[in-house]
C-alpha cells in the first residue's frame, strides 16, 4: 500500500487546503449585504488555480495506474476486498452519515428540525423537495450497505481474499441516479442566484461524486477499469472536503462529509488490492 499512499495524501491534503481556501473566500470574498464577489479577493482568485492543479496532478497520477486486462475481469467483491478494519470503519462511518444526512433532511422536511424554519420560509414546494431528496439519499446510503458488507474478508491478512459473493450492478446505479436528480435539484435551486463563485463548488462536487459512484458501479458489471475510477474518486473527496466549508444546514454538510469518506474509504480498497495483487490485474 505504501506505493500508493500519494493518492490518499493528494485527495486529503488538496481537499484540507480547497477547504481552508474556500472559507477565507466565504468570509472575506463577498459584500456583506449583497452577497456579491469582491473583485480581485485572493482567496477567491487562488482556489479555482488550486483545483486545476489537481485535476491535472489527478489525471497524472491516474495514468500510472495499471491497466486492467480484458480477459481477467474481477467480481466487484475481489476488486475491493481487504481484511483491513481501519478502512471499512471509514468506509462504514461514511455510509451512517449518509444515512443520517437524509433523515435530517427528512425530518426538516416534516418540520421538526431547526433547519426547518428555513425550509418552511421556502414554501411548500421545498418541503416537498426536502422530503423527496431526504428519503433518496437515505436509499442510496441502504444500496451501497451490501457493497461494503462485501468488501470485507474473514480470515488471516496473508490468505488470498476470497470474494463473497455477486454484487449487483443494478443497485450500485442506484446512487448514480439519486446523484443525477440531486445536482438537477441543487442547479434548479442555486441558478437564481447570480454569483456563481458561491455555488459553484457544490454543483463540481456533485458531478466528481456522479462520475465516481458511475465508474464504482461499473465493476460491480465486471467492467471496472482503475484509472478512470482514481481520476473521478480523488477529485470528489477533494471537493467534498472543499463544500463543507460553506453554510448549509447540518444534513448538507453530513451529505458531503459522508460521501468524501465513502469514496475515500472505496479509494483506499481499491489501492490496497492493486499493492498486494502486485499489479497484476
Amino acid at each position: 500500500m505504501k506505493k500508493y499512499l500519494i493518492y490518499p495524501s493528494l485527495a486529503l491534503a488538496g481537499g484540507a487546503l480547497a477547504f481552508l481556501l474556500r472559507l477565507a473566500q466565504n468570509r472575506t470574498g463577498f459584500e456583506a449585504a449583497t452577497g456579491l464577489p469582491i473583485p480581485g479577493n485572493l482567496w477567491g482568485v487562488l482556489l479555482p488555480w488550486l483545483l486545476a492543479a489537481l485535476a491535472v496532478l489527478c489525471l497524472l497520477l491516474a495514468r500510472r495506474l495499471p491497466r486492467e486486462a480484458e480477459n481477467t475481469p474481477e467480481e466487484f467483491s475481489a476488486a475491493f476486498a481487504t481484511h483491513s478494519v481501519g478502512i471499512l470503519t471509514a468506509l462504514v462511518s461514511g455510509l451512517f452519515l449518509l444515512g443520517l444526512s437524509g433523515l435530517l433532511e427528512l425530518a426538516a422536511g416534516l418540520g421538526i428540525t431547526p433547519e426547518s424554519a428555513e425550509t418552511a420560509a421556502l414554501g411548500v414546494s421545498a418541503s416537498r423537495l426536502s422530503l423527496l431528496m431526504g428519503a433518496l439519499t437515505a436509499a442510496a446510503a441502504v444500496c451501497l450497505f451490501p457493497a461494503a458488507a462485501a468488501c470485507r474478508q474473514a480470515g488471516t491478512r496473508e490468505a488470498t481474499p476470497t470474494p463473497r459473493g455477486a454484487v449487483s450492478g443494478n443497485v450500485l446505479l442506484a446512487p448514480v441516479g439519486i446523484l443525477v436528480v440531486r445536482l438537477v435539484a441543487a442547479y434548479r435551486q442555486d441558478s437564481v442566484n447570480p454569483t456563481l463563485a458561491a455555488y459553484y463548488i457544490e454543483l463540481l462536487a456533485l458531478v466528481f461524486l456522479t462520475l465516481a459512484f458511475y465508474r464504482l458501479s461499473s465493476f460491480a458489471f465486471r467492467a471496472g477499469q482503475t484509472r478512470r475510477f482514481v481520476l473521478y474518486a480523488l477529485p470528489a473527496v477533494v471537493l467534498c472536503l472543499a463544500a463543507l466549508a460553506d453554510s448549509r444546514p447540518l444534513y448538507s454538510r453530513l451529505f458531503f462529509a459522508g460521501c468524501g469518506l465513502i469514496m475515500l474509504g472505496f479509494l483506499l480498497l481499491r489501492l490496497d488490492v492493486l499493492s498486494k495483487s502486485g499489479d497484476n490485474i
